[in-house]
């Protein structure tokens, strides 16, 4: 097997599961599995253009391309803006406050514009440092502070009146 193959071999195996947990929270069951394959066969083809040490950003930007395509294609076709997760609902068993707040959460990120949103999943989600964040969004790691720091403003106040407007 060549070095380049063998390279491919090891980021395919170290970040399968990543780039699909991170498609599935975005798209669904329905689309994660082809967001997947298309994000690899792209790696494969560019291999030269991954990052050696920092495959999983470059992923997840190939992926979010592939994701943005999808919901353009749809939309084109007549289906909503946002419609392929639509229907994605995190919901788990757990007490009451729990699950209101986490409702809350949700809800306050789904008033986040759709870039705000991609930022804050990519640190709460995808666990990513803030330097790796900047790199998928393809930002500089200060804009991506800023940025940060703003969502997460938002996000404090759209959460309080959601939980306000929960109470009531």
């Amino acid at each position: 097997m060549t070095a380049d193959r063998q390279w491919f071999v090891e980021i395919y195996e170290r970040h399968y599961d990543a780039v699909l947990r991170y498609a599935w929270r975005r798209v669904g069951p329905d689309h994660a599995a082809d967001i997947v394959a298309e994000t690899f066969a792209i790696a494969f083809r560019r291999l030269r253009d991954i990052p050696e040490d920092a495959p999983l950003p470059w992923l997840y930007r190939v992926a979010r391309n592939l994701i943005s395509n999808m919901d353009r294609k749809i939309r084109r076709h007549g289906g909503a803006p946002g419609a392929l997760n639509e229907d994605i609902h995190l919901v788990e068993p757990d007490h009451a406050e729990t699950v209101s707040r986490r409702d809350a959460a949700l809800a306050a990120l789904r008033d986040l514009s759709e870039s705000e949103r991609e930022l804050v999943r990519l640190i709460a989600w995808e666990g990513l440092a803030l330097a790796e964040v900047a790199a998928v969004l393809g930002c500089s790691t200060a804009t991506a502070r800023v940025r940060l720091h703003r969502a997460r403003k938002r996000i404090e106040k759209l959460m309080d009146f959601k939980l306000e407007e929960m109470a009531s």
